[in-house]
């Protein structure tokens, strides 16, 4: 089955590997000091990435990424080295239920809700 995830600036969404659909994750800063004030000055523009049996496919990352998953508890239960230019990751066939699914760097993340 297969899951066509798209990273958007605003709105987060739940989604399940038994449907397929589109869903819109948010934008987050990891900086909220005083001093690092707004969003971005540019518009964010969607990511679309696919999930199927746990494999991750997207465009190639243009920076270097974490991916993290989060339990429900908000802990971390699966955390990968993302690289420059990366066009998949492979999660691991054990991880199953619901996640919050965070591709974070030193500054901002996209995240949103994946099933699996």
């Amino acid at each position: 089955m297969t899951v066509l995830v798209c990273f958007l600036a605003f709105g987060g969404a739940r989604i399940s590997a038994n449907v397929q659909k589109t869903v819109g994750l948010e934008y987050g800063k990891i900086d909220s000091s005083p001093t690092h004030q707004g969003g971005p000055k540019t518009p964010i523009y969607p990511w679309y990435i696919d999930v199927t049996n746990n494999v991750i496919t997207m465009s190639a990352t243009s920076c270097d990424y974490t991916l993290n998953l989060y339990d429900e508890d908000g802990e971390i239960v699966y955390t990968v080295f993302v690289p420059t230019g990366t066009t998949q990751v492979i999660l691991p066939t054990t991880l199953s239920g619901d996640f919050e699914l965070r591709f974070e760097t030193s500054t901002y993340y996209y995240y949103g809700y994946v099933s699996l």
